[in-house]
């Protein structure tokens, strides 16, 4: 995916794509929003969605660590990790 390319699109195009074409991860919520985390290639992208209006609000290509903060505590790595 060019990047680009992609942020050039209209919100509804960008949202179309990253939600026809990446994995779904995980789900958190805030305030009124309904946050999903998708991988695209190599990617991790957010799609806000606002249930109430229902639209499209943001969405936006996560390309520093920080932003799957949110998602850190929803992985339980127990199984992988080396018994004590």
């Amino acid at each position: 995916m060019n990047l680009s390319k992609f942020n050039k699109k209209p919100l509804e195009q960008r949202a179309d794509i990253i939600v026809r074409h990446g994995v779904y991860l995980a789900v958190r919520y805030r305030s009124q929003f309904v946050i999903r985390l998708y991988c695209v290639g190599p990617y991790f992208a957010e799609v806000w969605y606002e249930p109430r209006r229902d639209r499209f609000v943001l969405v936006r290509i996560l390309n520093e660590a920080v932003g799957l903060k949110p998602y850190l505590e929803m992985v339980d790595i127990s199984e992988v990790l080396p018994a004590a």
